[in-house]
């Protein structure tokens, strides 16, 4: 669970894995600029980190203020609750103030006409029996004053138009209020509503909550940022909406700009290297289990690299580092015949008990199937039939070239191609001793031993939960 304790400290200086401290900055550019970006959405999928950038975001634009913002945040999937979306934004933006202001007390005061309208207070008996089979689709409000009107009354549809009509300017003269008064407090002191978690609301909830910040808050001086899951919120509208409607369409008739937190970083060296890849190095770093001699093992951060971790949240990576934890809790250093290479197949099965329980049971039953476990490892069948192709293999042993040697024996059919000869066969299984010892490997009967006791370890609690 996300502790917002903690979160709610967090700024770019106190870590900044994934370099998005620039993206912060381009964003609070366009929000001291005169284009109209708000209603903006910042969009990530689920599990990258949205809440914290959103926290980032909202120190440093504190840090250094000079329009003198008031920066609020609302966490809409703890609002989700009461209901009422306008009144947990109208008391965030109270809260900007003391008690005793005036500012907060006049800005109240010309909010609660228009919330008491729009609450649902009123009587919906009376109507429920006029209108029978559609009183659901008449809103709470319209039945105020309808106790009296009698069974078969020739009046009551007059009485409840007349009802409506008078409810209709009632509530765009308070919103009118509502709004004058919220671009008042605003002239002095800008608006900057941060709002979070919408796409883990209820479908009707996130609708509602869209639908006051295009009627309510889109005025001057009032910017509002969404953090949250663009497809998911898609999602949410069609649920509510159904299946044919044009979500797209719908969604961005409300937002005016898309951030897209990138899901990759650049290495020195230019390349794209997944966040998740990052974060998994910045997890077991900071792990408080993990000793220092295998934080030491270079060899294990490698295996993420080839790996399809795009799948995988952040939330997933720590709970693949909860099981290597666990592991090593459960570790008997005494009897360790080689740490480098029990240390890799830690971390390998500990991402085979993440994403692919399937394979995980084909390793347990030594059965495994050549193509999935090449498609697991994003890997071809080594060729070691010509010396070329062969020593480019040994010569320098990939991680991933080294879990298809350790687990050949366990496929369905090798996965090495060998040359036809014996004489060759023997010389090639002699350079992948030597390859081997790269990564400290002792034995075929302690990797197999290691191998079942990880799994024992593994399978005797349910880590993911």
């Amino acid at each position: 669970m996300t502790d917002y304790s903690i979160m709610r400290e967090l700024t770019f200086s106190s870590r900044d894995e994934f370099t998005r401290k620039p993206i912060a900055e381009k964003i609070i550019k366009l929000l001291d600029s005169d284009i109209d970006v708000s209603p903006m959405i910042i969009d990530g999928k689920w599990g990258t980190g949205k809440t914290e950038f959103c926290f980032k975001l909202k120190n440093l634009i504190e840090e250094n203020n000079p329009n003198d913002y008031k920066v609020g945040y609302v966490n809409a999937f703890q609002a989700d609750h009461a209901n009422e979306p306008l009144l947990t934004l109208i008391a965030e933006v109270a809260s900007f103030y003391d008690e005793k202001d005036d500012k907060r007390k006049n800005f109240i005061k010309n909010a609660v006409p228009y919330l008491r309208l729009i609450s649902g207070i009123g009587l919906k008996a009376g109507l429920g029996f006029a209108f029978g089979r559609y009183a659901a689709d008449i809103p709470d409000a319209l039945a105020d004053g309808m106790e009296e009107i009698k069974d078969g009354s020739k009046s009551l549809i007059d009485q409840s138009l007349e009802s409506m009509i008078k409810d209709q300017v009632e509530a765009e003269k308070n919103l009118s209020t509502l709004r004058d008064a919220l671009s008042d407090i605003a002239s002095t002191n800008p608006i900057i509503l941060l709002i979070d978690e919408l796409d883990r609301c209820r479908p009707d909830f996130a609708v509602m909550m869209l639908e006051t910040i295009k009627h309510v808050f889109d005025v001057d001086n009032v910017q509002i940022i969404l953090i949250t899951n663009a497809e998911q919120l898609k999602a949410t509208i069609k649920h509510s909406y159904g299946s044919e409607t044009d979500s797209h369409s719908y969604l961005y008739k409300f937002f005016k700009y898309q951030i897209n937190l990138p899901t990759t970083i650049k290495d020195v060296e230019g390349r794209s290297i997944e966040n998740n890849v990052t974060y998994f190095k910045v997890t077991v770093q900071a792990s408080r289990v993990i000793p220092q001699d295998f934080k030491d093992n270079e060899f294990i951060y490698e295996i993420p690299t080839f790996l399809d971790v795009g799948t995988l949240s952040l939330r997933n990576i720590e709970q693949i580092v909860r099981c290597i934890e666990t592991l090593v809790v459960f570790e008997n250093i005494e009897r360790s015949k080689s740490l480098t290479i029990e240390q890799i197949l830690m971390v390998f099965l500990s991402f085979v008990y993440m994403m692919d329980r399937d394979l995980l049971n084909q390793i347990i039953t030594r059965h495994i199937n050549p193509t999935k476990f090449s498609n697991f490892i994003r890997g071809t069948r080594l060729d070691m039939r010509q010396p070329y192709s062969r020593s480019n293999i040994l010569n320098d042993l990939s991680i991933k070239n080294l879990f298809s040697i350790v687990f050949d024996k366990y496929f369905v059919n090798s996965f090495l191609d060998l040359p036809s000869s014996t004489i060759e066969q023997q010389e090639v299984q002699r350079h992948i001793k030597i390859s081997l010892g790269k990564y400290d490997y002792i034995s075929d009967i302690h990797k197999d031993e290691y191998i079942k006791q990880i799994i024992n370890n593994l399978l005797l609690f349910d880590i993911v939960k």
